[in-house]
C-alpha cells in the first residue's frame, strides 16, 4: 500500500508537454488508473479511466521515438510499483480496443526495439 501511495504521490508533481513525445509525467498520469490491472489483481479488464488514458497515449505516441519514450517511462515507473505482471502491460491496448502495441515491460525490456 505504501508503494501505491508513493506512486500516486509522484502524480502530484506531474506536468504535460504539448508538441513532442509524451513526457514521462504525462504518461504516468495517463496510466496510473491501470495500476490495479497491471498488478494482476482481480480486475479481468481495465477500468474505463485506464482505457481513457491508454487511448490518449495511443493518440500521442505516433512515431517510433514517441513509442520508445513511452516504453522507457513505463519501464521506469513500473520499477517502483512492486510486483506486477509485465504481460498485463501488453494486454492494455487490446483490452481497451486499441491498436497501440506495447511490449511486456519489465526491467530487462529493450525499448529501442
Amino acid at each position: 500500500m505504501t508503494r501505491l501511495i508513493g506512486f500516486l504521490a509522484v502524480l502530484l508533481f506531474l506536468s504535460s508537454s504539448a508538441n513532442s513525445a509524451p513526457s514521462c509525467p504525462t504518461v504516468t498520469q495517463q496510466v496510473a488508473p491501470c495500476l490495479s490491472f497491471v498488478k494482476g489483481g482481480s480486475d479481468t479488464k481495465p477500468s474505463e479511466e485506464c482505457c481513457k488514458g491508454v487511448k490518449e497515449l495511443s493518440v500521442n505516441a505516433n512515431s517510433r521515438p514517441d513509442r520508445e519514450a513511452v516504453c522507457k517511462c513505463l519501464k521506469q515507473v513500473l520499477s517502483s510499483v512492486g510486483n506486477y505482471n509485465p504481460s498485463q502491460v501488453s494486454l492494455l491496448p487490446k483490452k481497451c480496443g486499441l491498436s497501440l502495441n506495447l511490449p511486456p515491460i519489465d526491467k530487462n525490456t529493450d525499448c529501442s526495439k
